[in-house]
């Protein structure tokens, strides 16, 4: 049975059978909802596929999910097979060529959901999938459930809408609760984002070298080097560097600010020494750069 909504959305659907193990199915629905851009769902569905069922190659413009409910199968991404069983996720960015094949004698029943949305490649990278790691295995009953329910939930109201949302945060939710428990080893990179996002956060307070480190996870000569290696300067001078960088912008924004509500804002308590410095920076002083950028 297939039909399409009057907004444009597609629902198929095919009658289960009582014994999905030996007789093929498919449940799936096609959203194409924009109204909601930080979460946006483009398909979910479920499947008892046949033996030796193949997709692909080919791509999709969303990232795509699968859990492997039972069975057994294989996942072709770029020049990588991975072979999986039951309580494996496998997760295809978009624009990647994949493929993926149901196994001849066990072929695998599975749930799916694709998505996409400005908010997913953050969700996505607290998850632990990365386009280096397309394969989780999280043996869970509520993984399939929340997926499932997403699929029987669909609707063309919003309400419906957004509790398919919410089941797919859930989802997530589940994922990331995962990884937490067994995280990665933290690599060098790792430190240095959350330096990074701390000093982006917290620049405009009077913060220190130590309070970095410290939040980061690490010691503050360990911190050196990673700045040293990746920046090729110390991260109190790449501190000072984003302080006159914000202070650039700030000046030509509002251009009737006072130079010292400029120096505060940006983590200054000295306005002398934020004029000395941002001259050193920029070869001009915050007036003269106002002036020249006017």
């Amino acid at each position: 049975m297939s039909y399409k909504e009057n907004n444009g959305n597609e629902f198929k659907e095919e009658e289960e059978h009582l014994n999905p193990q030996e007789v093929p199915f498919k449940k799936v629905f096609s959203s194409y909802r924009t109204e909601i851009t930080g979460i946006i769902i483009r398909t979910a569905g479920y499947s008892q596929t046949e033996p030796g069922h193949i997709w692909g190659p080919g791509i999709r413009a969303y990232y795509l999910l699968h859990y492997v409910i039972s069975g057994k199968g294989w996942y072709n991404v770029g020049k990588e097979r991975h072979w999986l069983s039951e309580g494996d996720l496998f997760m295809s960015f978009p624009n990647e060529i994949i493929k993926y094949g149901a196994d001849l004698e066990c072929p695998w029943k599975y749930c799916w959901v694709g998505f996409l949305g400005l908010d997913i490649p953050y969700i996505i990278k607290q998850t632990g999938f990365t386009k280096k790691k397309h394969i989780l295995h999280i043996p869970s009953d509520d993984i399939a459930e929340t997926m499932i329910d997403l699929y029987k939930n669909y609707g063309t109201q919003t309400k419906s809408y957004l509790y398919m949302i919410s089941k797919l945060t859930h989802l997530f939710s589940i994922i990331i609760a995962d990884s937490e428990r067994n995280p990665p080893p933290p690599k060098g990179s790792d430190y240095l984002e959350k330096a990074l996002n701390y000093m982006k956060t917290e620049y405009q307070s009077p913060i220190t070298i130590d309070e970095i480190a410290s939040f980061a996870g690490i010691s503050s000569s360990h911190l050196y080097r990673l700045f040293m290696k990746e920046y090729s300067v110390p991260p109190l001078k790449y501190l000072t560097q984003f302080r006159i960088q914000s202070a650039c912008n700030m000046l030509i924004e509002n251009p009737s600010l006072p130079v010292s509500v400029v120096a505060y804002s940006v983590g200054f308590n000295d306005p002398l020494y934020f004029s000395r410095s941002f001259r050193k920076a920029t070869g001009a002083s915050p007036s003269e750069y106002r002036k020249m950028n006017s």
